[in-house]
């Protein structure tokens, strides 16, 4: 395990820290493709009519706006542990802004009530979770009968020479440009956590034994992320 990273540790902090350029550090870090990622999770949900939606580690809300923008008549929650990303939320909402609401809170304790919504999304926050197995049983509990969670997260490529172009990149690229603009510390502990990250299937295995039935996965730009689904059950409450 890379000596810098400690899972969990100090997590409200280091996003409290890089949140005034997060989302100039999203677009220049990742050419711009971030935004297509968070299409293809926001497409995943696979909403029809209204309902309600949680998006967990909502950061600045890009991916709540992409809800809001793809379901017209969906609600959205986004949460978030750190106060200054939510902050930073709050100016880019605009006309979504009544369909939106923001709230402070842990994945691994979610501030909200049994089986009320209709579909949830985590887009680069998993990793970030200390207890990933609780993060996930809350999903579920949240999670109305039949609705779907969706898990956006980094990965390690399955190409050989886009692996070793992708592990250079992110240890020598990523964390000048970051140091440069915001924290190099913060860009530091990206390859770190994903290198620690578990395997497609050990997460897939996860989020099964939380209770999630048709666990399934896509690979992204070459595997750099990957995207996986699961249901709870219908009928089940």
């Amino acid at each position: 395990m890379p000596t810098d990273y400690r899972p969990g540790q100090d997590t409200r902090d280091l996003f409290d820290r890089i949140a005034p350029r997060y989302d100039l550090l999203n677009r220049l870090l990742s050419f711009g493709i971030d935004r297509r990622w968070r299409r293809a999770a926001v497409r995943a949900l696979e909403l029809s009519g209204t309902g309600r939606v949680l998006d967990a580690a909502t950061g600045t809300g890009d991916v709540a706006l992409a809800i809001a923008a793809t379901y017209s008549q969906v609600e959205i929650a986004g949460l978030d542990l750190s106060a200054n990303m939510l902050r930073g939320a709050v100016p880019k909402l605009t006309s979504a802004r009544e369909r939106i609401s923001l709230v402070q809170g842990s994945c691994e304790n979610l501030p909200l009530t049994d089986a009320i919504f209709d579909g949830a999304v985590i887009a680069f926050g998993i990793r970030n979770v200390l207890r990933r197995e609780v993060a996930l049983r809350e999903f579920f509990r949240v999670l109305k009968p039949g609705a779907r969670l969706v898990v956006l997260e980094f990965s390690q490529p399955t190409r050989p020479l886009l692996a070793g172009l992708y592990r250079w990149y992110s240890r020598k690229i990523l964390p000048h440009v970051g140091g440069l603009l915001s924290d190099s510390a913060a860009y530091r502990y990206l390859p770190d956590s994903v290198e620690v990250f578990p395997a497609r299937r050990d997460f897939l295995a996860m989020m099964e034994k939380a209770g999630f039935r048709c666990p399934g996965h896509q690979d992204l730009t070459g595997g750099i992320v990957t995207l996986y689904w699961g249901c709870r059950p219908s009928g089940m409450l």
